[in-house]
Parts: C-alpha cells; sequence; structure tokens
C-alpha cells in the first residue's frame, strides 16, 4: 500500500512539473533596428506555428511557453532565433534591438561590349576582312554629306526647313535630356515598387502624392546606384535621413507636381 501511495505521489509531482513547462502565456515585446522601432518584423513560435507581425512601434505579443523558439525575420536584417529563456518567461517581456544586415557583393569583372561584326585581329588582321574582301554591296561608295544647312546664305534657296528647325532649337538637346530623365524616373520607379508605398508613408511619414517628389529629391544622393548595387542596408539610411529634411511632409494642394 505504502509503495503505490509513493508511486501515486511521483505521478502526480511529474504531471505538475510538466504542466508547468507546458504553460503558455502571452509575452510582449518590441523590435528596433539601430534603436529605431521596426515596422512589420514577421515573428514565428517555430514550436507552434503561430506567428504575428510588430506595429508601427515595433512591438508585437505571442503566446510562448518555456523553451519555445521565436523566429525573427524582416528584409532589413539577417534572419534570427530566440530561445525563450526563464527570465522572458517571468518578466513575460522580450526586448531586441536587431543590427541591419549587410550586403556583399561579389567580385565582378566588367568587359566592354562587343558588336556582332567583332573580328578578333590575332585571328583574322584587318587587312583580311572588309567591306571589299567580303564583296559586300556599296562597299567602295561613299554617303554624300548634307549641306544644305551649313552653306547657307542670302542667296541659297535649298534648304531643309526640318534640319534648319532642329538646327536653332536644340531637338536634339532636347530629345537627349528627355531620355536620361525616363530613365531616371523608370528607376525611381523600381526603388519605389520594392520599398512599397507603405514604408514611405508609415516609416518616413511621407504622403502618398509626394513619394515621387521626394524620390526626386533623394535621386542627387546616389540612390539609384545604389539600389542597382543591391546595397538597400545604405539606400534605406539615406531615405531615412533625407526624410527629416525633405520640406513637404504635410499634404499641401499647390506644392503637388503629380497625382500619384
Amino acid at each position: 500500500m505504502k509503495k503505490l501511495t509513493l508511486l501515486f505521489f511521483l505521478f502526480t509531482i511529474s504531471n505538475l512539473i510538466l504542466s508547468q513547462e507546458k504553460k503558455s502565456i502571452e509575452i510582449y515585446g518590441t523590435i528596433s533596428l539601430d534603436s529605431i522601432p521596426l515596422e512589420n518584423v514577421h515573428v514565428i513560435n517555430k514550436n507552434t506555428s503561430i506567428g504575428v507581425i510588430t506595429n508601427t512601434k515595433g512591438e508585437f505579443k505571442i503566446l510562448v511557453s518555456k523553451t519555445d523558439t521565436l523566429f525573427i525575420s524582416h528584409i532589413n536584417i539577417d534572419n534570427k532565433e530566440i530561445s525563450i529563456s526563464e527570465e522572458m518567461f517571468d518578466t513575460k517581456t522580450i526586448t531586441l534591438n536587431i543590427e541591419a544586415s549587410s550586403y556583399v557583393l561579389e567580385e565582378v569583372f566588367l568587359k566592354k561590349r562587343r558588336s556582332i561584326f567583332y573580328v578578333d585581329s590575332q585571328i583574322m588582321p584587318a587587312y583580311m576582312v572588309n567591306a571589299t574582301t567580303l564583296k559586300l554591296p556599296f562597299a567602295n561608295t561613299f554617303a554624300k554629306k548634307n549641306e544644305r544647312v551649313t552653306k547657307l546664305t542670302l542667296t541659297s534657296v535649298s534648304v531643309d526647313l526640318d534640319n534648319l528647325i532642329n538646327f536653332f532649337n536644340g531637338n536634339t538637346k532636347r530629345a537627349k535630356q528627355l531620355k536620361e530623365i525616363k530613365i531616371v524616373d523608370a528607376e525611381l520607379l523600381k526603388i519605389r515598387r520594392k520599398l512599397s508605398d507603405f514604408f514611405f508613408e508609415k516609416q518616413l511619414s511621407i504622403q502618398k502624392p509626394y513619394i515621387n517628389q521626394f524620390l526626386n529629391y533623394c535621386a542627387s544622393k546616389n540612390i539609384i546606384t545604389l539600389y542597382k548595387k543591391g546595397n538597400l542596408l545604405k539606400l534605406t539610411e539615406i531615405l531615412i535621413r533625407e526624410s527629416k529634411l525633405f520640406p513637404h511632409k504635410k499634404l499641401n494642394e499647390e506644392t503637388l507636381l503629380t497625382k500619384n
């Protein structure tokens, strides 16, 4: 009878210990990146597969038990795993200040682009391969230079009006500038789509109608080159810094350049 009582007592104690270990509580936490609250961080309990996302203040709450492991991921940080300690479980709080992830480019070799008509001089000398030796059509003909505009005199009546207008108005120069502007706008649009409007509105406090204007404001800060190199960390740092100096944060219809 004594043995049976002792066995029951040990069984009860073991169940009590196991129940305490499996006890779940709601723990409150905050996550920041270099002391700045980090929004949209994914926090997942690997033991229960339950996940939450931090709010604009970098705060979250999640159910955990002792010895559970939290998986933390975000575009600006390296993935981390945090084990729930006795102190976290007792205080029901967890505070994480995470360093930004770094991007390292592998070695890159730049080679000059070659035309489809490129001939290696070491294999085939130029005097052996040319338009004449290949018997191409019009090999020995030369285009006549159009000098109608340059030879314009008071007595001349042979004038190409289109060339004359372009000559004085500088249409070629403006077309080149317009092409460069379009290229810059396309790259800035890629940056906006990559980071999302949510990032500009919530983390940088830039009103949506001003996002394009803000990116043009930052274009001179080398952000396009950083984006092409994949250095999102440095790009984000510049945007955060310039957002504090950007003059148009409050919506004002008179200052809008575009509607989107």
